[in-house]
């Protein structure tokens, strides 16, 4: 693992109550006593970058952890463009080429919680040509720049989810905090009492669905190749966590032979794969131990962790058979290496695998409408649910900050996502002891069909929060309002987002003299027919594409906003104006064409100089 350099090392654990335990790290040592729960919490001196080193730990038992490693450690997190694989990233074929293991990432296993949990499965990974394709693409693009520049270790903790909002990564009480996060409280209350009986319905009816919508999957009359003995030496050998190729939906098979003495036989319980997507069937010696279909809420992305009857495992040889089957977009194992379990054995390394039949899609009118789960505490969309499944039990891990790439769940709800957000980082800062711990906002991408009648944008006013809480003490925001795709909510240039990020934490938190961010808005004047915008960080203002630039829109006292079209001198671009226009609104749509840059090609900053109502905030 790596641990963060030039800060106490906070180590934690159990053991026996009252047990005195001494942890030891690369010469400094700490020693703690259990409480009556047994845990223990110590703090390791700190220490500067280097390793490895071995971490040992010694109580009523030994525990040793080698190839540790001190340098940076940050979190990465949000929703789907931050979980966004390397496997389907523009710089895929790049990045393998400059792969590092002083560069590491854990993947936090996908877990809902109605409480805060103590702990979190998981292991850490060197990035390899062979590893990277499950790491976290804006993570690694932002720890290699990281790498590149500081020449110290880097860590990544991973922890996201797609498609879900801030509140569900806030603890409940902070939205007590302002009156804007009332309404997310009483969807807390509201809810209470009410999810049992709605997730009793949504499981009548997806009982019917899926047999109609899924006939291959839930088809199983060839159970042969589950067996030992069955002959896959046709099937291609390949290393898990497995990913389905781009473009395929329907079902893989693999199989992977365990050898396990009598003790082992008897003592396992439990399988594990860590999340697949979509769906999956396990056995073991030919017989079924797990099933994950729709009857279980987000399929998708759960992690895997079946019993085992007893009598199933046998000494000696076992075979362990799997059945995957996608139905739209990506598919496969989507954690990683360390979370293919049987028991206390690791199962990952290479499998034999073999794709099977492809999903054919039935008419709605004969399967009827998809059966929606409904929200509650069981749902990643609700309030703390990731708070306390996915973010507490790190803390308080000793890290520098944490990068963030979510909002497009929030889009609509502005003016409470600015509160919503601030509320979050004070809660992640108090859960990890660090007042001034780095914060670190990807604003979202362009999105969308481009609309030059658009002057009003829920997206834009979603990335004006974003802003204004990135230029508070401690935060900071990246622009990527160049790098999306009209028609695809996840752009594929990842590299771009992760080193615009660690641009800024170069800049404030390792202080080194470059420039962090694109041009901007620094003022606004007007004299005659022009309107003058001033901009900060525009050394070398200009147009990525040599034309005038582009986006900027003004409007008068009639409140009407129409095109501007103007010129650049210096650090400021001349705007034309026809009658009394003052106010200025630039890049505020979802799919602004910009072109606006500085001498180190970083976009300008979406940004409104008015203070009109929003019109498209939803505050839900």
């Amino acid at each position: 693992m790596v641990v963060q350099r030039g800060k106490p090392i906070n180590v934690w654990g159990w053991d026996s109550p009252g047990q005195k335990v001494t942890i030891s790290l690369g010469g400094q040592t700490a020693t703690a006593t259990t409480d009556a729960s047994g845990k223990f919490t110590a703090s390791l001196p700190k220490l500067n970058a280097g390793g490895p080193f071995t971490l040992n730990v010694s109580g009523s038992g030994q525990k040793s952890i080698s190839d540790v490693l001190v340098g940076e450690v940050w979190i990465c997190s949000g929703q789907s463009n931050m979980e966004w694989p390397m496997s389907m990233a523009n710089d895929r074929a790049t990045a393998k080429t400059e792969t590092d293991p002083n560069v590491r990432m854990f993947t936090v296993p996908k877990l809902i919680a109605q409480s805060p949990v103590t702990d979190v499965a998981g292991s850490w990974v060197e990035a390899k040509p062979d590893t990277i394709d499950t790491f976290s693409a804006v993570g690694y693009a932002f720890a290699r720049k990281l790498y590149r520049d500081l020449k110290v270790p880097i860590g990544m903790i991973h922890t996201s989810w797609g498609g879900t909002p801030a509140e569900a990564w806030t603890n409940s009480k902070y939205f007590a905090t302002s009156d804007l996060l009332k309404p997310i409280l009483e969807r807390i209350k509201s809810s209470q009492g009410s999810t049992a009986q709605a997730m009793a319905n949504y499981r009548s009816k997806v009982a019917v669905y899926q047999t109609k919508a899924l006939p291959i999957f839930f088809d199983t009359s060839d159970s042969s190749w589950t067996q030992a003995g069955f002959d896959d030496s046709g099937w291609e050998s390949t290393p898990m966590p497995f990913v389905f190729p781009d473009g395929f939906d329907g079902e893989y098979r693999h199989r992977r032979t365990v050898t396990l003495s009598a003790e082992q036989a008897q003592n396992i319980k439990t399988i594990e794969l860590g999340p697949i997507d979509d769906f999956d069937q396990t056995y073991i010696n030919g017989q079924m131990v797990g099933q994950t279909d729709m009857m279980t809420p987000n399929f998708y992305s759960s992690p895997r962790k079946y019993s085992i009857p007893d009598g199933v495992l046998k000494e000696g040889e076992n075979q362990i058979a799997v059945r995957t089957y996608d139905w739209t977009g990506g598919g496969g194992f989507t954690g990683t290496a360390g979370a293919f379990r049987l028991g206390n054995v690791n199962i990952a390394g290479n499998w034999k695998t073999m794709q099977g039949a492809k999903h054919v899609i039935v008419d709605a009118k004969v399967t009827g409408p998809q059966p929606q789960a409904p929200e509650g505490s069981n749902s990643p969309n609700f309030p703390s649910t990731l708070y306390n499944g996915m973010l507490a039990p790190l803390a308080p891990y000793s890290v520098r900050g944490a990068i963030w790439y979510q909002g497009e769940s929030n889009a609509g709800r502005a003016v409470q996502y600015t509160a919503l957000l601030s509320a979050m980082i004070q809660n992640w800062r108090d859960d990890f002891g660090q007042p001034k711990m780095s914060f670190y906002i990807a604003q979202l991408a362009n999105f969308m069909a481009p609309n030059p009648a658009q002057f009003d944008s829920a997206w834009a006013e979603l990335r004006d929060s974003q802003d204004i809480v990135g230029q508070m003490a401690g935060n900071g925001t990246a622009t990527i309002i160049d790098i999306g795709e009209a028609n695809d909510i996840h752009p594929r240039n990842k590299r771009d987002v992760g080193e615009r990020l660690a641009r800024i934490a170069l800049k404030k938190d390792y202080g080194m003299r470059i420039e962090w961010q694109g041009p901007r808005f620094k003022s606004v004047s007007t004299k005659g027919d022009e309107i003058t915008v001033t901009f900060d960080h525009a050394n070398g203002l200009r147009t990525a594409d040599g034309q005038e630039p582009r986006c900027f829109a003004i409007a008068g006292s009639d409140n009407k906003w129409k095109w501007a079209t103007g010129r650049i001198e210096g650090n400021k671009v001349i705007l034309k104006r026809s009658g009394d226009e003052a106010m200025v609104r630039y890049a505020w749509q979802d799919n602004p064409p910009v072109n606006l840059i500085n001498a180190e090609g970083l976009p300008a900053m979406p940004f409104r100089t008015d203070s009109l109502p929003l019109t498209t905030r939803n505050n839900r």
